[in-house]
């Protein structure tokens, strides 16, 4: 696996922003001199999330924002997803994939269609899971039952 990739790509619903998406985020940024993000649409959303995302233009927006603070300087792409793959298995360009422990089985299928498709399979490069100071993984699900409980 290199340290530098000419061209990043991750994908989820970014719902509630928390520090496991910044983590997501930075890293790749860090590795990546471009970075591709696949936003899920809200159609796409309802098919897996068991509550309503905030729309795809407000999580759009809040994701453009925290990307602005955390690497301004960076080219970023913004892309909607409306499957499971999005452009990360038709795109040649796209070099690295980075996903989370849960998201690893993922970022695998995706290069197995890659692969399908003759495509050269993208590197993964894994963040390590970040959890609340109780040891709860950080989710949105997560923080979305913690404050509908409060």
């Amino acid at each position: 696996m290199r340290l530098r990739y000419r061209r990043v790509v991750l994908g989820g619903t970014f719902d509630t922003l928390h520090s496991g998406h910044v983590k997501l985020l930075a890293t790749a940024s860090l590795i990546g001199d471009e970075v591709l993000i696949g936003l899920t649409s809200d159609s796409f959303a309802s098919t897996y999330k068991q509550y309503n995302v905030r729309p795809f233009a407000v999580r759009l927006a809040n994701l453009k924002a925290l990307m602005g603070l955390i690497a301004p300087e960076r080219k970023i792409e913004y892309t909607a997803i409306n499957d499971p793959y999005g452009p990360a298995v038709a795109r040649p360009d796209l070099e690295a994939i980075v996903v989370s422990r849960e998201t690893l089985p993922r970022g695998l299928e995706i290069n197995d269609e890659r692969i399908k498709r003759g495509l050269m399979p993208m590197d993964l490069v894994m963040i390590s899971t970040v959890k609340d100071g109780l040891g709860h993984i950080l989710s949105s699900t997560f923080i979305r039952r913690l404050l509908s409980e409060g």
